[in-house]
């Protein structure tokens, strides 16, 4: 296994506190506003267990991309342990979706930052003029990342510490007025909904995995992945379950409401409480949107460097180091995708699909200590042998079972448009190769 190859042409500008700020900026978004009112109208109160269900298994799996990051220089994330672990095709697999995720994923968020921004210009929450905000966020945050990932991270650092003052507010003031009456009866619909509940609650964690993508431009991946993974996840699960704390013990109308955060800030802050956490959301969402416009268009960069997608989106800007052709694919495709689905069926089928990536990245690291033996111990090692891995595993084959199956079905015939490229993309080398 090449563990230091790394793409030259990269320039390695990211520190470990860029990096937690992808990490950071990746996860708080849109869901912590937005989740805990769909949460409760399922749970109750008892939507605290599913948060933490839900953190503890994402809490597992960042376990596992912690060990297997630390061995790659290399841009690419779970694609790239996919194919070192179980060979190209289960790694074209993976990266194929990973590559839909990107788009799935940044699309949502590109709706829901009009969704927030709504909150003060009503006309943007519908019609042509939500379509041309999503679209005309996206296309600032491409010019911005095709100066350099230098100019992008600047900006994915701005607003991880933009969006986290409201939310700290929140917390700090809130935390003395909730009211322990609001939490009874605590699971009024049992814990039935439970697996549902978790998997609904796991869009507020996903993007941990993103911090791993850019690790060829990266100053030290092998040290800044697995202290970054640490950092960012306990950050956001202390941060979760006290906003979900604070908003379900003052205000009772929690339940489906669309605003959650707002309308609790409103409760023991009054309009000026309603109109910061506002603020705070449209910032959380846009900034957000801006580790999406890094990322993202990185996971079409890592296949086509490898050959697995056409060459011409391995281009790299000589100048600025960008790769900029798949940069303005994923521009493209994004902007497409923002016209055809809504923010939250957008966001349930990403959670589903991320399940394409989490589960080969946990049985990747069984494979990597089989292969390598004692070599691991150079980098992070995951504690208790192979239980987290096959833990975490279980959890998500748990959860995929409860999911919806016309999600799941969507994500097989992902899975099947996948193996036709790969078979193309095949055939075509051996076709080069023969003319040659």
């Amino acid at each position: 296994m090449d563990q230091n190859s790394a793409n030259q042409q990269l320039k390695r500008s990211l520190g470990l506190a860029t990096v937690v700020s992808l990490g950071l900026n990746g996860v708080i978004g849109s869901g912590v506003f937005f989740m805990p009112g769909s949460g409760a109208e399922k749970m109750g109160p008892a939507v605290l267990l599913a948060l933490v269900i839900g953190g503890l298994l994402c809490f597992l799996i960042s376990l596992c991309f912690a060990e297997v990051g630390g061995r790659f220089r290399s841009t690419g994330g779970a694609y790239l342990y996919a194919r070192e672990a179980f060979g190209d095709f289960v790694g074209f697999e993976v990266g194929w979706m990973t590559c839909c995720v990107a788009v799935i994923s940044w699309a949502a968020l590109a709706n829901g930052f009009t969704k927030a921004l709504s909150f003060f210009i009503p006309v943007l929450g519908s019609g042509w003029a939500q379509t041309a905000c999503s679209c005309g966020a996206v296309l600032v945050l491409t010019a911005i990342n095709l100066m350099g990932a230098r100019s992008g991270a600047n900006v994915v650092k701005f607003f991880t510490v933009a969006k986290l003052i409201p939310i700290t507010i929140f917390i700090v003031v809130g935390i003395f007025f909730v009211e322990q009456a609001y939490f009874q009866p605590f699971a009024p619909q049992g814990m039935a909904p439970l697996a549902d509940t978790v998997l609904l609650l796991l869009y507020a964690y996903a993007g941990f995995e993103t911090l791993v993508v850019p690790a060829g431009e990266m100053d030290n991946p092998q040290r800044a992945v697995p202290r970054a993974m640490f950092i960012v996840m306990g950050v956001v699960t202390s941060v979760y379950v006290l906003v979900f704390y604070v908003a379900i013990g003052t205000f009772p109308g929690l339940p489906g409401h669309e605003s959650p955060i707002a309308e609790a800030s409103r409760t023991f802050m009054g309009g000026t409480g309603a109109t910061l956490i506002a603020i705070g959301i449209v910032l959380s969402v846009f900034g957000t949107n801006s580790g999406s416009a890094l990322v993202n268009p990185r996971r079409f960069f890592a296949l086509a460097e490898r050959g697995d997608l056409p060459r011409f989106l391995s281009r790299v800007s000589a100048k600025t180091g960008a790769p900029y052709a798949s940069i303005l694919l994923t521009a493209a495709l994004v902007c497409g995708l923002t016209l055809t689905g809504s923010f939250a069926e957008l966001a349930a089928l990403s959670v589903v699909a991320r399940f394409m990536q989490y589960i080969p990245t946990c049985l990747a690291v069984l494979v990597f200590r089989h292969r390598d033996g004692e070599q691991t111990r150079e980098s992070y090692r995951v504690p208790m042998g192979p239980v987290i891995p096959l833990v975490a595993v279980g959890l998500c084959l748990w959860l995929l079972m409860e999911a919806d199956p016309e999600k799941l079905l969507k994500g097989l015939i992902g899975l099947g448009i996948g193996a036709i490229l790969y078979i193309c993309s095949r055939l075509s080398r051996r076709i080069a190769h023969a003319k040659a």
